[in-house]
């Protein structure tokens, strides 16, 4: 059985967790936000097959030979979507534990 300091900590802990992972989602959002409606705001003047997407932003273009400029990176994307899904873990983990202690 954990004493109550203990469980304190590790509640403190996931809290954190749940911070920081909130915290890298929002800065990947508003980078994404920045590359696409700023750094590639002129795209759809230089090109004829332009891609958009919402979440999270990207404006992209594939060239005729190929080369695709503007699109977010696939590391990019999976620690976007990957600090999404565990931040919602952990908010989650912390109130079944919240929950368990309250009962």
């Amino acid at each position: 059985m954990m004493s109550t300091g203990m469980g304190d900590a590790r509640l403190n802990r996931l809290w954190g967790a749940v911070c920081a992972f909130t915290g890298v989602f929002l800065l990947l959002w508003a980078l994404s936000w920045i590359n696409a409606s700023v750094v590639h705001e002129d795209l759809h003047n230089r090109c004829e097959d332009l891609h958009t997407a919402s979440f999270p932003f990207e404006k992209s273009c594939t060239h005729a030979d190929g080369t695709v400029e503007g699109a977010n990176s696939v590391l990019f994307e999976g620690v976007f979507f990957g600090s999404m899904v565990a931040g919602a873990v952990c908010l989650g983990t912390v109130l079944g534990v919240e929950a368990r202690r309250r009962k």
